[in-house]
């Protein structure tokens, strides 16, 4: 059999890569110190985070504004960057809280695995029915994302499981 030589560059594995310094060192210090605080902090003042607090647990729940269809990725995408995050710099209480809230969201999650809080909660007789604008499968792939890095940063797999 016969290979192909490539000059092609090949990928590095995160775990190999350090910016400690400079200016994209100085993007992810912002990012760990500021930005990813502040969208907890928005994620929490919109609902976003008490969503998942849904009806099948009613002595949970929460006044609340009106749960959106896409409002299940913003969480995902938080939990990704934390992901992210924490391969690099390691922060027990950020873990601890992301944690938690991998724990309920793991209570949300249906019998039959179902996991979506406006289909579950608002329209649940409307799941499924429209893959092309109604967000169930976007939102499903960002939780994806965010379970594939939050395992490789810290090795727990309750949101792969779920």
């Amino acid at each position: 059999m016969n290979t192909i030589k490539t000059n092609a560059p090949k990928p590095v594995d995160l775990d190999h890569v350090r910016i400690a310094t400079g200016f994209w060192g100085e993007k992810q210090a912002t990012n760990r110190s500021s930005t990813i605080p502040a969208i907890y902090n928005q994620l929490e003042k919109t609902g976003r985070l008490d969503s998942w607090i849904i009806g099948k647990n009613p002595d949970l729940r929460k006044p609340r504004q009106i749960v959106h269809m896409f409002w299940d990725s913003d969480t995902a995408k938080w939990l990704e960057a934390v992901g992210y995050s924490l391969r690099t710099h390691p922060d027990p209480a950020l873990e601890q809280k992301s944690d938690e809230i991998i724990g309920t969201i793991q209570k949300a999650q249906l019998p039959d695995g179902y996991l979506n809080t406006y289909f579950t909660d608002v329209e649940p007789n409307l799941r499924w029915t429209n893959l092309r604008d109604w967000h169930e499968m976007y939102n499903a792939g960002h939780l994806a994302e965010a379970a594939v890095a939050y395992y490789e940063a810290t090795g727990k797999t309750a949101l792969l499981d779920t």
